[in-house]
């Protein structure tokens, strides 16, 4: 019996849907208001994220004729529970909800199933928007991925292990991955602002030219699910480079783990949130140009020099 009330806890509360959906609204509203501060702007009210998600919710749901209702409906719930499913496995304070070997190559698979499925919501809603977005989207996902795939399997092989929880252990008898793999880490920032679409790399919804992008026709209950999946995807994305780079919650002092995590945590919210603003919109042939011509390169030369520090 207690077995099953912890599983559910985990499952419902910590480090599940509860944590994750409160930290989304909060991640949500540092992020508005830093960029905000660094525009001379206010910025919002701190309940303003979940304001909007309720507002969306109560919102009339409309699409248009000829859509793929039932595909339309799906996307962005799978898209979510694929995102929820990721952040079982990576701990948060160090502790995570399940871990097993080779649950680092699990989560990449499930954090790649929304940007497909993002595609998909634009090529299903047959707006002229929402389908140049949704091919945007794929274009830009070949661009960023298997960089981002690339320098993600570094801090595993130095480990010796595909296991999140590991490799975050490993690092607290060592050296964190960002002092060893400076670059990697580099690389792996630029990886996550393509994952979440953002600025400069926010080409499938760029406002002044396809509006919305593949998100364009939806509304109501759908938009809001979609927006939740990416700021739920932000803080799953954010967990995951503490875990692999930054040591998890070790630091070496005797200081709470869940401080500590949520400092470093911050950190890469602060960095994500300074570069949107810092930075103007590519344009999709220069991302393309960026991924096969400079990431790429750059993450198989670090891959090599790990492999051959490993056998030495």
């Amino acid at each position: 019996m207690r077995d099953w009330l912890s599983t559910l806890f985990a499952l419902l509360v910590f480090p599940g849907f509860g944590f994750l959906f409160v930290c989304a609204l909060a991640f949500q509203w540092i992020d508005r208001r830093v960029a905000a501060r660094l525009q001379g702007r206010i910025g919002p009210p701190w309940f303003q994220p979940l304001a909007d998600f309720i507002k969306l919710m109560a919102k009339e749901d409309m699409l248009p004729v000829g859509a793929h209702e039932w595909a339309c409906a799906a996307l962005p719930m799978v898209s979510l529970a694929t995102v929820l499913t990721a952040a079982l496995y990576i701990p948060v304070g160090g502790r995570a909800a399940s871990a097993f070997e080779g649950d680092l190559i699990v989560v990449l698979f499930l954090l790649s199933i929304p940007a497909l499925a993002y595609f998909l919501a634009g090529w299903l809603s047959v707006s002229v928007f929402s389908v140049v977005g949704g091919n945007r989207s794929l274009l830009q996902y070949f661009a960023y991925e298997v960089p981002f795939l690339m320098v993600l399997s570094g801090p595993a092989i130095l480990s010796g292990s595909w296991s999140i929880s590991r490799i975050a252990a490993q690092q607290s008898q060592t050296a964190w991955m960002v002092l060893v793999q400076p670059l990697g880490f580099l690389l792996a920032l630029v990886g996550l602002i393509g994952k979440l679409k953002r600025s400069p790399f926010d080409i499938p919804k760029a406002k002044s030219e396809i509006g919305a992008g593949p998100l364009t026709e939806f509304s109501g209950r759908k938009l809001a699910l979609w927006h939740l999946t990416l700021h739920m995807k932000t803080v799953v994305g954010i967990f995951l480079l503490v875990n692999v780079f930054l040591g998890g919650c070790s630091i070496g002092l005797a200081v709470p783990a869940a401080l500590i995590f949520s400092v470093k945590a911050l950190l890469i919210l602060l960095i994500l949130s300074v570069a949107s603003v810092l930075y103007a919109r590519l344009r999709i042939d220069q991302l393309a140009n960026l991924g096969w011509r400079v990431l790429a390169p750059l993450a198989l030369l670090q891959m090599l020099v790990i492999i051959w520090i490993g056998v030495g």
